[in-house]
């Protein structure tokens, strides 16, 4: 009797251990890895049983909103769904996607060479980026703020066709907004105007140049010719820099009014300059309304022909 109760007991205590067995294997083994993303580290953790991938998670708090989240977000099932680290990385997040695959591969123990960064983010890329000739006589420049810091192109124009545009921004994004640096201007060139999309995942940028674009267009001609003898002159403070007017007048009429201001917001102060002095002229005052949206400006324009008729 004794024995057959320890034929059992030994039977069920073999039975419980083979289904913990079975159930830590099924439960499968943990792994770990970190690799470089564009921001920071990025670390993914795999399940495997045997050689297949359960399940993959990453993260990276570092890595961009919006482009490197989205690799953090949609990599890891494609790499569970394939079983592989050899998948298709995310569109326009190649770093973080690079990262990913690269940790993986390292948590599996697969070895494999570093994958070479994607063009724009080479140092070369970065470098060129950097301003290094000085523009050609004749040609136009201007600055705006871009995503990262200032923006500049030189744009050369004949009569009022654009030459060709160049743009420099050492401090916006690689493979980012060094893509707009790269292909808006010849898209400005070819269309001839600004009026061009911009580059995708790069609006900061892109409209950067675009506006950069378009005040050196708008400094065109502005350094105009000396005033004609008996005309008058003023200066005042606009929204950007100085507004300069040439008056001229007859006796207590205005005849003409003409204003500059190359540091003028296109298609805001640039308004005003346009406008407001054949506003002045017919009213033959300056006891006018502003051009609206474009108060700094017009104010200036309206004090700037005040002092160049208190001088008369």
């Amino acid at each position: 009797m004794k024995k057959g109760l320890i034929i059992v007991l030994v039977f069920v205590l073999s039975f419980g251990f083979l289904q913990v067995a079975t159930n830590l294997t099924s439960q499968g083994e943990t792994l770990t890895a970190t690799a470089k993303g564009f921001g920071g580290d990025v670390t993914v953790t795999l399940i495997v049983d045997g050689d297949d991938i359960v399940s993959v998670t990453a993260v990276g708090a570092s890595e961009t909103q919006g482009i490197g989240s989205n690799a953090i977000d949609q990599l890891p099932a494609l790499i569970a769904d394939a079983d592989s680290a050899d998948v298709d990385g995310v569109s326009g997040a190649t770093i973080t996607s690079n990262a990913i695959k690269t940790a993986v591969k390292a948590a599996l123990g697969i070895e494999s060479a570093e994958e070479p960064a994607a063009p724009a983010e080479e140092p070369a890329k970065e470098t060129s980026a950097k301003p290094a000739e000085p523009a050609p006589e004749g040609a136009l420049t201007a600055t705006a703020k871009g995503f990262g810091g200032d923006v500049t192109v030189t744009v050369v124009v004949e009569g009022d066709d654009i030459v060709s545009v160049t743009a420099v921004g050492a401090d916006e994004t690689p493979g980012i907004g060094s893509n707009a640096l790269e292909q808006l201007p010849g898209k400005i060139a070819e269309a001839d105007s600004t009026d061009v999309d911009g580059v995708s995942g790069a609006t900061y940028t892109s409209d950067a140049i675009k506006k950069a674009v378009e005040e050196a267009l708008a400094s065109k001609g502005e350094a105009a010719a000396p005033a004609a003898e008996g005309a008058l002159t003023g200066t005042a403070k606009g929204f950007g820099g100085d507004v300069t007017v040439t008056v001229t007048v007859d006796g207590d009429d205005i005849l003409t009014v003409e204003a500059v201001g190359a540091d003028e917001t296109p298609g805001i102060g640039s308004n005003a300059i346009e406008q407001l002095p054949a506003k002045i002229v017919e009213a033959d005052s300056t006891e006018v309304e502003v051009i609206s949206g474009a108060t700094y400006t017009s104010k200036a324009i309206i004090e700037a022909v005040n002092a160049a008729l208190a001088a008369q």
